[in-house]
């Protein structure tokens, strides 16, 4: 073989490699084609998707926007009720911390009259002897409460004791 022939058949070999990369890259052209094709369907209907939520985004951002609205407008209509409420609570409070004070008066008054009367006379009136029974029974529903709020506590073990006075027990 001369030269000649080997200079052919090498040119002969290099077309053939030629043809086969050649169609290998068609081959891998046309696989990336479709594969972009594929690509951008996807990305149109993900656009599309996109434009719908858009809309209805929007449209429920009107609608907290006027649930909002709508809340904080109801809420300031209610803030004179409020004010008022505290206001009751206010006169509460101060109307039972003026029976307070008056009941203590009182309870007092009758223990002074209670305890004239017995360093007085040996007989107490009827009138003194109803009160004194009224005290004890008050006094009774009294702790009777305070025990059925604690219910695991004795009676006995409570360290409030009945109001007394000079003279004994009311």
């Amino acid at each position: 073989m001369d030269n000649n022939d080997v200079v052919t058949w090498s040119i002969a070999i290099a077309a053939v490699a030629f043809v086969v990369l050649c169609a290998f890259l068609i081959s891998l052209l046309r696989t990336a084609q479709r594969s972009l094709v594929t690509a951008q369907s996807a990305m149109q209907e993900v656009k599309e998707t996109v434009e719908g939520l858009q809309g209805e985004v929007k449209k429920l951002a009107e609608t907290v926007n006027f649930v909002a609205t709508d809340i904080t407008g109801k809420l300031r209509r209610t803030d004179p009720l409020f004010e008022v409420v505290q206001d009751v609570g206010q006169i509460l409070s101060q109307v039972t911390g003026t029976a307070r004070v008056a009941t203590h008066n009182i309870s007092q008054a009758v223990r002074q009259k209670a305890a004239a009367i017995d360093t007085n006379s040996k007989e107490s009136p009827s009138w003194v002897k109803w009160a004194a029974l009224g005290s004890r029974v008050a006094m009774g529903f009294k702790y009777g409460w305070k025990q059925a709020e604690q219910p695991n506590r004795p009676i006995w073990k409570q360290t409030e004791r009945p109001e007394t006075y000079e003279h004994g027990e009311i």
